[in-house]
């Protein structure tokens, strides 16, 4: 199978529901793995909703690293069939880290670019999402991973591979297509085909020990030279980001004729996340804006009529903004301003101590007008973009950005962020404390599923606050607090890194090491340090455009106490808004950790976020700029 294109998904969909039932009137459970971001988390809540209305018990499990991916698969359950990956292993070849197995499918739903070539083209069990056609996008690619694979005995005089061809040869997806029809070769057919596998993979075996070999060498050298250059050439372009996972689901949702106004504020939210972080370009922002601005019209009126017929009155939400009563749920399409949270801090003019909301109705119309006239004297630009907000009951109104932020707070506030903050959430608990991980139930029914820590608690938090009234006890506001809490840290941080002038300026890069302040374990969680850089790069970018200087790649490195270790991210910076870079860095540091022999720990599932010992961290700096050359 290997991969199936965003036209195709409703029949992955299918097949895990014909897979949790045995037809034994037993029924197997799906597992979800889950990464730490507000994407995976926004489509983790749309596939268990498809889940639940087909009554398909599951599993979850989020995880941080590869590493908890790997001790989780050996305790995983036998009744699981299908293993949901969203957003974790799409950069790494999953067959290095856990026991690929026939009767258990992976399906892999990362928006993580490139795709790795082996999951999609190499293993039978690994199914991976993708919103185009991979045969038709990565020929050139495929052709190249198969003819090297085949002819590595022969030509690297490999020994004693008759046990790992036997491996490999039952995790391996379609051949370069002979004989098969178009369904097959595009991999979107995903029904059984075990036998067409059998006869493929007994020629492929033969080949591979080279019995029936009968190309001259000197060619099959200089061919398989070049399919590596091919290889070599499609995983140097650096990570970037595809259509947001929520996204994705959301087609797939919509080719069931499932798709609901909560379905569409998740799919909105994880767009949102993509584009805050600069994930994906403004371009491809605004074309996914379009359609979902059209889809909130299309559903507001069915959801209102499923709840009797009732009529909807307006009111008006302050900005210009016309929209329904607190109580509709109603999705609407507005112009957002790029200030953090702008409704839920006060202004230091005008109204210097009202927050946002409370603000009279007749400042709030003219703030546009205002902002947009002293916008160029302040450096500041597209000030606003279009964006969503969505009425939270009579909590208020939360816009997209609001709710992306509070989520990824609660997910990186740690117990070391607590104590440098001061400030205690009475959800945290010991890092080293163990208790039972809470797995949601097809029934909402609390079931073990191993080990856990402060960042799982942290995990069921952010998935309970996208309850449209923000969770038990408002988990979305107290998300929004921290959000401010740890957004002035992270201010603080960036003006002493360029009052005190840490960072030092390479050919190639920036570089900044921290090695003391009271806020820094904040940083330690990958997703705050990320946080951190991509301000600075900000910082940077708005600093160059007044004096000339052009933005460059900035290194952040933070020592841990704790480990004795340094947590280092290196970020792309853009010249312009709206306007994405391929990040490099997770290339460069896997280059240096080899080359070098300098051993690098993966935090996450991003390669450009990495853990280092502290006695190698001046080799490991200095090595940054030569290989950025190459």
């Amino acid at each position: 199978m290997g991969h199936v294109k965003l036209a195709n998904y409703s029949l992955a969909y299918y097949r895990i529901k014909k897979n949790a039932f045995d037809g034994a009137g037993a029924q197997s459970t799906v597992m979800f793995f889950v990464a730490a971001d507000v994407d995976a988390i926004c489509a983790f809540r749309m596939w268990t909703t498809l889940l639940k209305s087909d009554c398909i018990s599951y599993v979850v499990v989020p995880v941080a690293s590869m590493e908890d991916m790997q001790s989780e698969f050996k305790n995983m359950s036998p009744s699981i069939r299908s293993v949901l990956m969203l957003n974790c292993g799409g950069l790494f070849t999953l067959e290095d880290f856990i026991e690929l197995s026939p009767d258990v499918a992976i399906y892999l739903l990362d928006s993580h670019r490139p795709v790795n070539l082996r999951n999609a083209f190499w293993n039978n069990e690994v199914i991976v999402f993708h919103e185009n056609d991979l045969d038709k996008e990565l020929t050139q690619e495929k052709e190249a991973l198969i003819y090297t694979e085949d002819n590595e005995y022969e030509l690297q005089g490999i020994s004693g591979r008759e046990s790992d061809d036997d491996d490999v040869d039952e995790g391996e997806g379609e051949d370069e297509g002979e004989g098969e029809d178009d369904d097959e070769n595009n991999g979107d057919h995903i029904e059984d085909c075990d036998e067409t596998h059998d006869e493929e993979n007994h020629r492929r075996r033969r080949r591979r020990t080279g019995i029936d070999s009968e190309v001259v060498p000197g060619h099959n050298k200089r061919r398989w030279k070049e399919s590596r250059v091919i290889l070599v050439d499609y995983m140097s372009k650096g990570t970037h980001f595809s259509t947001s996972i929520s996204s994705q689901t959301y087609v797939m949702a919509t080719q069931l004729d499932r798709t609901s106004v909560g379905i569409l504020w998740l799919a909105i939210v994880g767009l949102t996340s993509q584009y805050l972080s600069e994930q994906i370009g403004h371009k491809d922002y605004l074309d996914l804006v379009q359609i979902y601005k059209d889809e909130s019209k299309r559903l507001a009126p069915n959801d209102r009529q499923s709840r009797g017929g009732a009529t909807s009155r307006t009111v008006d939400l302050g900005s210009g903004v016309s929209g329904a009563l607190p109580d509709d749920g109603t999705i609407q399409c507005t112009d957002e301003y790029r200030f953090m949270m702008v409704r839920h801090w006060s202004l230091y003019e005008n109204e210097c101590n009202q927050v946002y909301a409370h603000m009279s109705i007749d400042l709030k119309r003219i703030l546009k007008e205002r902002l947009e006239f002293v916008a160029p004297e302040y450096g500041l630009h597209e000030v606003l973009y279009t964006s969503f907000t969505r009425s939270y009951g009579f909590r208020g109104l939360m816009s997209a950005s609001d709710v992306v932020y509070s989520v990824a707070s609660l997910l990186e506030f740690s117990p070391a962020t607590s104590v440098a903050l001061g400030y205690r959430a009475e959800w945290t608990v010991d890092e080293s404390a163990g208790k039972d991980n809470i797995a949601i139930g097809v029934n909402g029914q609390e079931e073990a599923a191993g080990s856990s820590s402060w960042w799982h608690s942290n995990f069921f938090r952010a998935c309970d606050s996208l309850e449209t009234g923000g969770g038990e006890d408002d988990q979305l506001r107290k998300g929004l607090e921290l959000c401010m809490k740890i957004q002035k840290a992270v201010v603080r941080q960036s003006i002493a890194i360029i009052e005190k002038q840490v960072i030092i300026s390479l050919s190639t890069c920036r570089v900044a090491t921290l090695k003391d302040g009271p806020d820094l374990p904040i940083f330690w969680n990958p997703i705050t340090l990320k946080k951190l850089a991509q301000f600075l790069v900000h910082a940077i970018r708005e600093y160059g455009s007044k004096s000339g200087h052009r933005p460059i790649p900035l290194v952040l490195a933070v020592l841990k106490e704790e480990t004795q270790t340094f947590i280092v991210t290196g970020v792309h910076g853009s010249p312009i808004i709206g306007e994405v870079i391929p990040n490099k860095f997770g290339i460069v540091f896997e280059k240096i950790s080899y080359n070098e022999k300098i051993p690098v720990k993966h935090l996450g599932f991003d390669k450009s976020v990495i853990e280092i010992d502290r006695d190698d961290m001046e080799a490991f700096m200095n090595s940054i700029g030569r290989y950025l050359r190459q």
